[in-house]
């Protein structure tokens, strides 16, 4: 199967959704009311983001920066889960999002559990918009949120590059 940018893109944004989608299963006892307040304040106070979500706002200046060919390694380093293991790895990202002019914009931002935030982004690709909306994962590290690295190399992989990062 011959793989075209749109397809890659589309492949990225499922592989992204699918490493965070996660299905629920339960049992059909019913607990008592007691039991469910006392799971709910648990559950709160461990899904407590461990560091402030940025906005939107924020995180389209962090894309913008990350994507611009112009921006140091070294700014981009921190923003990229993985990168101390490979530092070539946010140029191959660059590299990429140049060579078929992505453009990302964040509508949303959500916390899902575990050090994880979830982006909800449109893209485009050749100047042409992506359907559907973009699910873009970042992880609560070193004190700053970092884009997942099981994305970012969904991401080179469907560009065909590589990182020793996800090895």
């Amino acid at each position: 199967m011959k793989w075209t940018n749109r397809s890659r893109v589309a492949a990225i944004i499922l592989g992204a959704v699918m490493a965070l989608t996660t299905a629920a299963c339960g049992n059909s006892d019913t607990p008592s009311a007691k039991h469910v307040a006392a799971q709910s304040t648990t559950k709160a106070a461990i899904d407590q983001p461990p560091i402030p979500l940025p906005g939107p706002g924020d995180l389209n200046a962090g894309l913008m920066m990350a994507l611009d060919p112009n921006t140091s390694r070294e700014q981009k380093e921190g923003a990229v889960q993985g990168a101390d293991i490979d530092p070539d790895l946010v140029d191959k990202m660059t590299q990429a999002g140049t060579a078929n002019k992505v453009t990302m914009t964040v509508t949303a931002v959500e916390y899902v559990g575990n050090g994880v935030m979830q982006a909800s982004a449109t893209l485009t690709l050749n100047g042409k918009p992506v359907d559907g909306q973009a699910s873009i994962p970042f992880v609560a590290e070193g004190g700053r949120w970092k884009l997942q690295k099981a994305w970012a190399c969904q991401m080179l992989m469907n560009a065909q590059l590589t990182s020793t990062a996800c090895n």
